[in-house]
């Protein structure tokens, strides 16, 4: 039986109105109601989808937990990612700054050591500037318990102050004292694009009591039989829409089927993590943020600088129902969610940050403008630079010569994937599907997002649409001279620049205990920009959780003392013991 969907045309009509309208509620400026404390923050991070979602038109799936929670909250139909994937996005979340201002626009830096073997590269991270803390150690400094469950593919190997807790039973409930407010992420992977060809068990684990599982770790060759995969629940006569770019097969079917399939297991998650809240009686004092990584896993969607791989869906929903079942139809970027967060939670912004608030007290103007960049992706280079506002997109292309397609081993698992290409190598491609495997492209492209969705059509040297190219080059011009673009740096050069022109990562200083005038301990690393941490431990008990030094302190004689030091891009130094 055919399952009601809405046609193209009706999702079409409904992202054309989302982006076109005024925003439909006022900015959410004022405090929060009152309550005990500090509100916990629950970010719901899930893995490589667009809007495809029935509060965002798309009614394809069945996701029953993410309509209540977005008929309680506030839909955000134009929030964009800074890059199509996932570990440059990841890296603005956590520190709050574009992946090209720091070094982390290559796709990836720290684990592909076979990927980067191949050109001459060590697995490295990101160097961030001295006085950059992670944006879950701020919250620590605060006063919170923050926990991360699980992935930390953020281009630099996270300190040991990042999180109280980080791994697959990471949870909130792990906080030792129950008033204490909470900063907690939950990366809900089954949508990632490799979950259509294969369905990995580890990303099946959110289910009730998975926080005290005894099954935690999973090896990569821990997936499920073909006979034992989750059925698809998208029937096979359902009317998919299927993008103009793709081969409109059974297999191009049964991918679109299994990322829909998918998004009904990620809601079920979404259903425990809500449930849970409630059970611990937490959903009147819990902002809860939902959004995908980055846009959706298919071909010409991942990896892309086009609406399909940074357009993400995006729901805030808050204790008190604020605006309950309103859109807000401001552009946002994911450099936006660090000081919205910090400053929903009331602790002042860092400097560093590159992003605006959106919630919260004293907002500045909303933003005219989203940013995006994709450079290296395993062993191909390209380099693209995006800006967009509410309707156009101007992309700037720095290496014209390289087609658009990229022979990635990893994606060419998919059977959509191999659909295009059996169809490129017999000609029988048409323009739309073709424009992706050019063997060249423009140095510079326009999309009017809202008549050309799939942005085929180039506007660029139409003399109709020349004032609005010569904003948005501008408008690209001005953000690179602000945050600065490594990407302009060879990747082998920016490596030896920072590690100091050696050949290995630097290591950063260990701690030096001193005391200040007045008899208490100070930590210090000779290294600039160190994050501290330290465990006190009394006699005949195990140590605790790693504490963030943040100033001088006192420990009882007789009480072990270990610390480590972690530059950001540093190796973390080794452990300073006893004292």
């Amino acid at each position: 039986m055919k399952r009601l969907i809405f046609s193209s045309l009706s999702l079409l009509l409904v992202l054309l109105f989302c982006s076109s309208c005024n925003n439909d509620a006022p900015k959410s400026s004022q405090p929060m109601a009152e309550t005990t404390g500090p509100p916990n923050i629950l970010v719901i991070n899930c893995e490589d989808i667009s809007p495809m979602l029935p509060m965002f038109g798309d009614s394809t799936a069945r996701t029953p937990n993410l309509s209540r929670l977005a008929a309680r909250g506030i839909r955000y139909p134009n929030t964009f990612s800074v890059a199509g994937v996932c570990a440059p996005s990841r890296h603005s979340l956590i520190t709050g700054m574009y992946p090209i201002s720091t070094g982390a626009h290559h796709m990836r830096t720290v684990w592909s050591k076979e990927i980067l073997a191949k050109i001459g590269l060590e697995p490295y991270g990101a160097l961030l500037p001295p006085e950059v803390k992670v944006v879950s150690q701020i919250f620590r400094e605060n006063g919170y318990f923050t926990s991360n469950n699980k992935k930390t593919d953020y281009q630099f190997h996270p300190p040991k102050t990042a999180w109280d807790e980080s791994g697959p039973k990471a949870h909130w409930r792990h906080r030792t004292r129950p008033d204490q407010p909470f900063y907690a992420v939950f990366d809900l992977e089954i949508t990632h694009e490799s979950q259509i060809w294969t369905t990995h068990r580890s990303k099946l684990r959110f289910q009730n009591g998975f926080e005290e599982a005894v099954e935690t770790t999973f090896k990569r060759s821990d997936v499920l039989p073909p006979g034992e995969r989750p059925p698809l629940t998208i029937p096979a006569d359902a009317d998919l829409h299927i993008p103009p770019y793709l081969i409109d097969s059974e297999p191009t079917r049964t991918d679109i089927r299994r990322v829909y399939s998918n998004i009904e297991i990620m809601d079920q998650q979404v259903g425990v993590l809500i449930k849970q809240l409630e059970d611990d009686g937490l959903l009147n004092n819990t902002i809860i943020f939902f959004f995908s990584d980055h846009g959706g896993p298919l071909p010409r969607q991942k990896r892309l600088m086009y609406d399909s791989g940074l357009r993400v869906p995006h729901i805030v929903a808050f204790p008190d129902n604020r605006q309950a079942g309103s859109i807000d139809s401001s552009l946002v970027s994911f450099v936006d969610m660090a000081p919205t967060m910090l400053n929903l939670a009331g602790i002042p912004l860092p400097s560093h940050l590159q992003g605006q608030a959106f919630l919260g007290p004293e907002l500045p103007s909303a933003r005219k403008y989203v940013f995006a960049a994709v450079d290296r992706t395993d062993e191909h280079y390209d380099r693209i630079r995006a800006a967009r506002d509410r309707r156009f997109k101007y992309l700037r292309n720095y290496m014209p010569q390289q087609s658009y397609y990229l022979p990635l081993e990893f994606r060419e698992q998919m059977a959509s994937m191999q659909e295009l290409l059996k169809a490129r190598d017999a000609g029988t491609l048409n323009d739309a599907q073709a424009q992706w495997f050019r063997k060249s492209k423009p140095a510079e492209e326009l999309f009017d997002t809202q008549a050309d969705p799939h942005e085929l059509n180039n506007l660029a040297g139409n003399p109709q649409y020349a004032t609005k190219l010569a904003e948005l080059r501008s408008a690209m011009d001005n953000w690179l001279n602000e945050v600065g673009d490594l990407g302009a740096e060879d990747e082998r050069e920016m490596v030896s620049r920072f590690w100091n022109g050696q050949p290995e990562m630097p290591t950063t200083g260990r701690p030096q205990l001193k005391r200040d005038s007045m008899g208490r301990f100070v930590l210090e690393s000779k290294t600039e920009g160190a994050q501290i941490a330290y465990q006190i431990t009394p006699p005949g008990q195990r140590p605790g959780k790693w504490q963030v030094y943040t100033g001088p302190f006192e420990y009882q004689r007789g009480d072990s003392l270990r610390a480590v030091a972690h530059r950001i891009g540093y190796k973390e130094s080794g452990e300073s013991i006893g004292w």
